[in-house]
């Protein structure tokens, strides 16, 4: 299933957004240049990323981990304008990982990131979900990250989880989702 959204820019113009799942191994390079190009994917997180990439870009469809892309049709054809990549945690069932979200800059403060969370948040419902976890870092470099983050509806825990334990000044977050959360929408 796929969920759209109209994104109204500076520019006169308005684009409309799709979210859907899955990447081709075409998408793999883009994706990995704009983790990369954020600042806020470390060498480690980066190589976890081109790992879920291609396993999901080469899959059968029963990996752990699920892409959400967010693309618009613009002059140059159909681009991915972000992502965002989570999945259950195993041994934890009801319990999902937000593993790396990113938004193009031009497309930031546009509602998108909150439409791929809306997304991820519906599917993890459908799926049961009780909650959804994600690690970041506490620096200054990561602060629009911990607002988008607050914004959205997740908050800092305070009490880790044995999955959990913050590396290096990190901050793991929660979500509590249940259906009423499912129910949110982006247009």
């Amino acid at each position: 299933m796929d969920t759209t959204t109209r994104e109204d820019g500076a520019r006169e113009d308005m684009r409309e957004v799709r979210i859907s799942s899955g990447i081709t191994p075409e998408d793999v390079e883009t994706i990995l240049n704009m983790a990369a190009s954020s600042g806020l994917f470390s060498a480690d997180a980066m190589l976890s990323a081109e790992d879920m990439a291609w396993d999901c870009a080469y899959g059968n469809g029963e990996e752990a981990q699920t892409f959400l892309l967010a693309k618009v049709c613009d002059a140059q054809g159909e681009r991915i304008i972000g992502f965002l990549c989570y999945g259950p945690i195993m041994y934890w069932p009801g319990e999902f990982e937000l593993y790396g979200i990113t938004v193009d800059p031009e497309f930031r403060r546009l509602g998108i990131g909150s439409a791929l969370v809306a997304e991820m948040t519906r599917r993890a419902v459908g799926d049961l979900g009780r909650s959804i976890f994600l690690e970041t870092g506490e620096g200054r470099a990561f602060e629009n990250a911990r607002l988008f983050y607050e914004a959205n509806g997740f908050s800092v825990q305070r009490r880790f989880c044995k999955q959990f334990i913050p590396m290096d000044g990190g901050l793991v977050y929660r979500l509590n989702i249940d259906e009423e959360d499912a129910d949110n929408t982006y247009q």
